[in-house]
């Protein structure tokens, strides 16, 4: 457990004074929670832009080197944040120095990297999280609450709809091509999908069977921000359906681009009820959905999280939101000895069951062609 006297320090790899994910969600959530978190230090991929990151968000300690900031002694926790591509070797720092590592979602760009990846954790003893944020989402775990209750009764059958979304539509922004790219890791299946998936085991439990078919039908990608085109070879239509362990029947589709009404709906249907989750993003991570349900012969009525599920400050309507409550559970489990958040063990299971779709289309991976 770490020291409880003072709030734990932060290094964060991949944080860079342009914005992106890292700014927008980690540097809210931490700094939400001045008492339990403090940022210590960063890395960037340059001398220069460590320095303007540094600069931009009042980070004293910058450097181009991942090993500097994990062995900086006021760094307790380090957070990487970079592309899939690069989150093993940027992990194996954090293990090496035997300090407890929080990395993104997806954890490697396969089940093979990602299982190598837990193992290596796993055999130094280093405390491990991944970015499986929407388990820590209010409206998720109120969720699953409520099946874990009975509100369903047992459940007879689940259907989620949902968009991916840009720029999995057939257009793009060129700094956005690598996830066209299917042998990135960093796709439709493993991101929004991937999420969405784990969210849904985690409410519904595992599948005894599934079949599944997975198609790229914007084949030619054009850029909004040049004249290029690629050849996209990420999945961008995933159909999957089976059985889960408790019987129910379930089914998913995910479309590439945007639905122009809804983007997100998830239904559950019990021998007592019925629940359905519905938002305006195909990202469940992001926690922003709706819940109405029913019991027996009662309409259809909303169900509003209640407030003992909010433990954070932060907009519910904002990207630092879910991982804001992520990161106050990282908090207790490092002060505490709990193991409430998903860890890289976790991870691999969700990479597991990725695959297991994968097989089960009979999809190989291909990379992107100009």
């Amino acid at each position: 457990m770490v020291n409880t006297t003072k709030p734990i320090g932060v290094g964060i790899i991949g944080l860079s004074a342009k914005g992106g994910w890292a700014a927008t969600a980690h540097v809210e959530a931490l700094r939400a929670m001045p008492d339990r978190f403090a940022i210590k230090a960063l890395s960037a991929s340059t001398p220069d832009s460590a320095k303007a990151a540094g600069g931009a968000y009042g980070i004293d300690f910058t450097t181009d080197d991942p090993a500097s900031l994990v062995a900086h002694p006021e760094v307790d926790l380090v957070v990487v944040t970079v592309k899939v591509p690069h989150h093993g070797e940027l992990v194996a720092h954090a293990i090496e120095g035997g300090k407890p590592v929080y990395c993104e979602w997806p954890l490697g760009c396969d089940l093979e990297e990602s299982s190598a990846i837990a193992a290596s954790a796993e055999a130094r003893g280093v405390r491990s999280f991944v970015g499986l944020q929407g388990r820590s989402a209010p409206a998720v775990r109120y969720l699953r609450d409520l099946i874990a209750q009975g509100y369903v009764g047992d459940v007879i059958s689940s259907t989620v709809i949902g968009s991916g979304g840009f720029p999995w539509g057939g257009v793009a922004m060129a700094n956005m091509a690598y996830v066209l790219d299917d042998t990135t890791g960093a796709t439709m299946l493993s991101i929004p999908f991937g999420h969405m998936l784990d969210a849904f085991t985690w409410a519904l439990g595992g599948f005894s069977r599934l079949h599944a078919s997975l198609a790229t039908r914007h084949v030619s990608v054009g850029f909004i921000d040049s004249e290029d085109v690629v050849s996209a070879t990420a999945p961008d239509q995933i159909v999957v359906g089976g059985i889960l362990e408790g019987g129910g029947v379930v089914s998913f589709h995910y479309r590439g681009g945007d639905a122009p009404e809804q983007n997100f709906r998830w239904e559950i249907c019990g021998t007592k009820g019925m629940l359905i989750v519905e938002g305006d993003s195909g990202h469940l991570q992001y926690g922003h959905v709706r819940l109405r349900g029913r019991q027996g012969a009662d309409p259809l009525a909303s169900l509003p999280v209640p407030a003992e599920y909010r433990r954070m400050p932060t907009d519910p309507s904002g990207y630092a939101d879910a991982v804001a409550h992520a990161y106050r559970a990282v908090h207790d489990d490092l002060t505490t000895g709990l193991s409430t958040v998903p860890s890289f063990t976790d991870a691999v299971e969700t990479h597991r069951l990725l695959d297991r779709i994968e097989r089960a289309a009979d999809w190989t991976r291909r990379g992107v062609t100009e």
